[in-house]
C-alpha cells in the first residue's frame, strides 16, 4: 500500500506541477528578456536600428565586421539577428545564407535589403523577415519582439509538454501498481499473472505429491494487434472478454465430459499473461487426455467472434509445455510454453507443444543478433554480384546485389537464416542500407572502368519500404554514388511486400517518382500477385526458379512460366527467370520469348573483384558462355 500511495502521490504531484506551468501568455513575455545581435555597417543602422531594439526590451550587440560575425553570433547566441543583405564573408556569400545554415545557430534573421535582388535572395535563403530600405526601424524592432514571442510560446509549449509526459508516465506507473496490487484482470476477471503463477506453483506441488502430470497452455492470437487499431480498446476489450469465457466453458465441458474418465482433467486453472495473451492450466491423470483438450480448445478459440455487429475473425495459437517432463520450476515451465506458442504463431497459428528445438532456435537467433550488431560496426558483410543476361543477345544488361556473410573462421551464415533475425530485431534498415550504398557505389566503379551495365538491382524489405525515410535514403545514396535514378532497379519480394499496405504503396510510387526502377522478385510465390499488378509502378516481373527448376516444353512449370512471360509483355513489363541452369532451360526461355535471366548457368553470386573480371572477360567475348 505504500507504493500505491507514492505513486498516486508523484501522479498528484506531477498535475499540481502541470497545472502551475499554464501562465498566461502576456505573464511570459513580459517577464522574460531576449538578446539581438545587429550586423550591420550602416551608421544609421547601428544608431537607430540599436536604440529601437533596446526599447523593445532587447539586450543588442552591434557589429559591423562579418569576419568575426558567426564567432560572435555562437558565443552569444542571440535570439534574433538584424543583418545587412549587403554583408558577405570571405567567400563573396550573403553573410545571412551562412547565418541560416549554421546548424548551430538557432536565432531568426531578418535581413536588411536595399533593393529586389537582395529581397529575392533573402526569400530563396528562407529568413524569418524582411525589411526594406529607407528601415523602419520602429517595425524592424517589433517584428524582433514577435520572434522573441514565438520562440518563448514554443519554450512554454515545450515545458508543459514535458510536464504533461511526466504526468502520464507516472498516471501509468500509479495505474500498473494499483493492477498488480489486484488479484483478477479488471475486463475477463480472470486471475492476472501473479495469481496464475500462484495458482500453477501450487499444482506443481500437488502433482508432485499425487503423481500424474501438468500442462501450462500459453495461447496468444495472429494480428490481434489489427483488432484494437480496427475497433479500438473497448470492443477489443469484449473479445477479451469473450475469449476468457470461451476458455472457461472448454475447460467446464472438458471436465463434465471426462468426470468418470480415468485418463480425465483433475484440476485446472485460467488467467490473463498480458493485454493479448491468455494461460490455461490443467493437471491430468496422464497424458492421453491431452491432445483431445487441446485440440477442442483450438477450435472453440477458432470460432468467430461478434461484437457490436461486426464478425471478429482469429487464428488462435497454443505453446503447449508439461511439467516435470519439460521444466523444473514455474517460469521456467511459463517460458517454454510461450516459447512454443510464438513458434505457433510463426508458422500462422495452431498448436505447438515445447521441444529442446524451440530453445536452440531462440538462442540461435539471439546469438546470430547479436552477432550481426558486431558484424555491421566491423563490416564484415559483402555484397555479391550476380549477372542478369539478355535471352536473345546472351549479353549482361544488369547485375544483382546480394548480400553475403561470412565469418571471419571461415565459415558463413545464410540469408535465410540472418535476414529474417534483421528484420525482427530493427537491424533491417541498417542492413539494406549498406547493401544499397555498396551496390551503387560498385556500379559507380564499372561505369568509371568503362563496363556498360544498363542498371544494378538491389533487394528491398517490406521493413525498408514501411519506413517513411526509405526513398529519402535511396535518394541521398545515389547522389552520393553519383549514378542515375534509372541506374537502380529496387527488387520487391512478392511474399514480403504485396500486402496492400498503403504505405508501401506509397513508397513505392515517391521511389517511381524520382526515376527508380522497380521489379517483383520471387514472382509467382506470393497470393496476390496478379491483384496488384495493376496498382504497382513495376517496371520488372522476375519469375521464381521453382517454376523453372522442372522446366520443359511441356507441364504445369512450363505452361505457368509461358503465362507469366506473355502477361508481363502485354503489360509492357520487363521478365526474368530466375534459377536458369541448364542450356534446356535456356531453350525453353528463348522459345517462349523471355527478356533475361539469371542463374548458374551464366554464373554464381560473386565478389567484386570476380565480378570485375567476369565483365571485363566477357566484353572481350561479347557473348556469355555457359559455365
Amino acid at each position: 500500500m505504500a507504493s500505491e500511495s507514492k505513486g498516486v502521490t508523484d501522479f498528484t504531484g506531477a498535475l499540481r506541477l502541470l497545472s502551475t506551468t499554464e501562465v498566461s501568455a502576456d505573464d511570459v513575455f513580459d517577464e522574460a528578456g531576449g538578446t539581438a545581435l545587429l550586423l550591420s555597417r550602416d551608421s544609421d543602422a547601428k544608431k537607430w536600428g540599436s536604440r529601437w531594439l533596446g526599447q523593445s526590451g532587447l539586450q543588442v550587440t552591434v557589429a559591423s565586421d562579418p569576419a568575426n560575425g558567426l564567432d560572435l553570433a555562437r558565443s552569444m547566441r542571440p535570439d534574433v539577428i538584424v543583418v545587412e543583405a549587403a554583408m558577405s564573408d570571405c567567400g563573396k556569400r550573403p553573410f545571412f545564407e551562412v547565418l541560416q545554415e549554421a546548424a548551430d545557430i538557432s536565432a531568426d534573421v531578418i535581413v536588411l535589403c536595399a533593393n529586389n535582388s537582395q529581397i529575392k535572395a533573402a526569400l530563396i535563403a528562407n529568413v524569418f523577415d524582411i525589411a526594406r530600405k529607407p528601415y523602419n526601424w520602429q517595425s524592424v524592432a517589433a517584428r524582433a519582439y514577435h520572434s522573441l514571442q514565438i520562440k518563448n510560446r514554443n519554450a512554454s509549449l515545450a515545458e508543459s509538454k514535458d510536464a504533461l509526459k511526466e504526468a502520464l508516465e507516472l498516471a501509468n506507473v500509479a495505474r500498473e501498481q494499483l493492477r498488480n496490487n489486484q488479484r483478477f484482470e479488471p475486463v475477463t476477471g480472470l486471475p492476472n499473472k501473479s495469481k496464475f503463477v500462484d495458482l500453477v506453483r501450487r499444482g506443481m506441488s500437488a502433482t508432485d505429491k499425487n503423481g500424474g502430470s501438468l500442462a501450462v497452455f500459453v495461447v496468444g492470437f495472429t494480428r490481434f494487434r489489427l483488432v484494437v487499431e480496427a475497433m479500438g480498446q473497448q470492443q477489443a476489450d469484449k473479445v477479451l472478454a469473450e475469449i476468457g469465457r470461451r476458455m472457461a466453458a472448454c475447460v467446464s465441458e472438458s471436465n463434465a465430459a471426462l468426470d468418470h474418465s480415468p485418463h480425465g482433467l483433475r484440476t485446472a486453472a485460467i488467467g490473463i499473461l498480458d493485454s493479448h495473451r491468455f494461460a490455461l492450466m490443467i493437471t491430468i491423470y496422464d497424458d492421453e487426455s491431452l491432445p483431445p483438450f487441446q485440440q477442442r480448445l483450438l477450435e472453440v478459440l477458432s470460432r468467430p467472434i461478434q461484437v457490436m455487429g461486426q464478425v471478429v475473425h482469429l487464428s488462435a495459437c497454443l505453446g503447449i509445455a508439461s511439467y516435470p517432463q519439460d521444466a523444473e520450476d514455474v517460469d521456467q515451465l511459463l517460458q517454454r510454453a510461450d516459447n512454443a506458442m510464438r513458434d505457433a504463431q510463426s508458422r500462422g497459428g495452431g498448436c505447438k507443444y515445447y521441444c529442446a528445438d524451440t530453445d536452440r532456435a531462440a538462442a540461435r537467433k539471439l546469438r546470430i543478433e547479436h552477432m550481426l550488431h558486431e558484424a555491421l560496426d566491423r563490416e564484415e558483410l559483402t555484397v555479391a554480384y550476380q549477372p542478369i543476361i539478355d535471352v536473345a543477345s546472351n549479353k549482361v544488361v544488369a547485375l544483382e546485389a546480394l548480400l553475403r556473410w561470412q565469418l571471419p573462421d571461415g565459415t558463413s551464415i545464410s540469408p535465410v537464416e540472418f535476414i529474417p533475425v534483421a528484420e525482427e530485431s530493427g537491424l533491417m534498415l541498417r542492413t539494406g542500407e549498406y547493401v544499397l550504398d555498396r551496390a551503387c557505389r560498385q556500379f559507380a566503379m564499372w561505369q568509371h572502368e568503362g563496363l556498360e551495365l544498363s542498371h544494378i538491382c538491389v533487394n528491398a524489405s517490406a521493413v525498408q519500404l514501411m519506413s517513411s525515410s526509405f526513398a529519402g535514403t535511396v535518394q541521398r545514396v545515389l547522389a552520393e554514388s553519383g549514378i542515375q535514378a534509372a541506374e537502380l532497379e529496387i527488387e520487391i519480394s512478392e511474399r514480403g511486400v504485396l500486402s496492400g499496405d498503403n504505405e508501401v504503396l506509397g513508397q513505392l510510387r515517391q521511389l517511381k517518382s524520382l526515376g527508380i526502377n522497380l521489379s517483383i522478385d520471387d514472382f509467382g510465390t506470393g497470393d496476390s500477385a496478379i491483384a496488384y499488378l495493376k496498382e504497382l509502378p513495376v517496371d520488372t516481373l522476375k519469375i521464381d526458379r521453382s517454376y523453372i527448376e522442372g522446366f520443359g516444353r511441356e507441364g504445369k512449370d512450363f505452361a505457368i512460366a509461358s503465362a507469366m512471360v506473355a502477361l508481363g509483355q502485354r503489360l509492357e513489363l520487363t521478365v526474368v527467370a530466375e534459377g536458369v541452369e541448364t542450356t534446356e532451360q535456356l531453350d525453353v526461355l528463348r522459345d517462349i520469348t523471355c527478356d533475361c535471366y539469371q542463374g548458374f548457368l551464366a554464373a554464381k553470386p560473386m565478389q567484386p573483384d570476380a565480378a570485375t573480371e567476369f565483365l571485363q572477360k566477357n566484353r572481350k567475348t561479347a557473348t556469355i558462355k555457359p559455365v
